[in-house]
This record gives structure tokens, C-alpha cells and sequence, in this order.
């Protein structure tokens, strides 16, 4: 008799099985993913900081709105994109973090605020994707991937949060 008691039932006394349900095993990992998420968002932006131009591809996307290389930008203006990128890499990296703390101690014990907390991920994506679209017409196919397993991955364990006796 796992986590229950015995109670007895109603006049015939029957005996019925009360206590703690057993956790899926989805439920039991669901940490997994954020953590994953988190980490994946952590070195990512490692890599962002280390070499913003590669990784940002905003070399490409400057070209093609001012019609010119890059390089032939003013160098000022060169100084301030990578400002900018450096500064999403730092907000990423802290992101990734926290993600990745929250993850794995209060969201894998199923504490409520972890969960609303992980929507932060999932809700930044949406925005960056709404916002790439109105400015490109495009949404790239990867930033659909990660919100995709980002709201499975939250949406799998809800009744361990919301469930009975939650």
C-alpha cells in the first residue's frame, strides 16, 4: 500500500485505499525539459557573447535591410549592434539560469509559482516570434521547435500542479 491509509467506508464499512496517487512517470520528469530549455538558453548565450556576429546572423540581417555590407557601416553604429547583442547574451545567460535553477528544485517538487514561472520561456518566445515576423515576414522554423516542446513540456505535468490535493 503505497503513500495510502486504510479508511473504513460508508455503513458497510468497506475499506477503500486513500492517500497520495502515484506520479506518471512524465510527471515525475517533467523538470527535465525547462532544465534542458534552461541550459540549452545558458550556453547558447555563452556562445553569443563569445562571438556575437556569428551567432546572431545579424551581420546578414543588416545587409539585407540597408542594402550594403556590414562592414561598411559606421563603426559606431557597428559598436552599438554588438552592444545590443552582448546585452540580449547577458540576459540569456541569466535567463538560462534561473531557468535552469527553478527547474530543477522547485518545479521538480511540483511547487505552483514554478510552473507559472517556467511560462516566462514559452510567452518571451511567442513575443520574439510576433515581433521577427512583423519585421521580416519570417519566423524561423527552430524558435517554432523550442516553443513547441517548451508547452508540451509544461502541459504534460499540469495535474501534478493542479491535480488533487495539489
Amino acid at each position: 500500500m503505497d503513500k495510502g491509509s486504510l479508511n473504513r467506508n460508508g455503513p458497510g464499512h468497506a475499506f477503500m485505499l486513500t492517500g497520495a496517487r502515484k506520479e506518471r512517470l512524465f510527471e515525475k520528469y517533467a523538470w527535465v525539459v525547462p532544465s534542458a530549455m534552461g541550459l540549452f538558453f545558458f550556453f547558447s548565450s555563452v556562445a553569443v557573447l563569445i562571438s556575437p556576429g556569428i551567432f546572431t546572423g545579424a551581420e546578414g540581417m543588416i545587409q539585407s535591410l540597408t542594402g550594403g555590407p556590414f562592414s561598411q557601416l559606421s563603426p559606431g553604429l557597428q559598436n552599438y549592434i554588438y552592444w545590443l547583442i552582448r546585452v540580449f547574451g547577458f540576459t540569456g545567460l541569466g535567463l538560462g539560469g534561473f531557468l535552469t535553477v527553478v527547474s530543477a528544485t522547485a518545479y521538480k517538487k511540483g511547487e505552483r509559482w514554478a510552473w507559472y514561472v517556467m511560462w516566462i520561456m514559452p510567452v518571451t518566445f511567442l513575443i520574439d516570434m510576433l515581433n521577427d515576423f512583423s519585421a521580416t515576414a519570417y519566423v524561423d522554423d527552430m524558435s517554432i521547435i523550442i516553443l513547441a516542446i517548451f508547452v508540451v513540456g509544461l502541459l504534460l505535468p499540469y495535474r501534478k500542479f493542479f491535480g488533487p490535493k495539489a
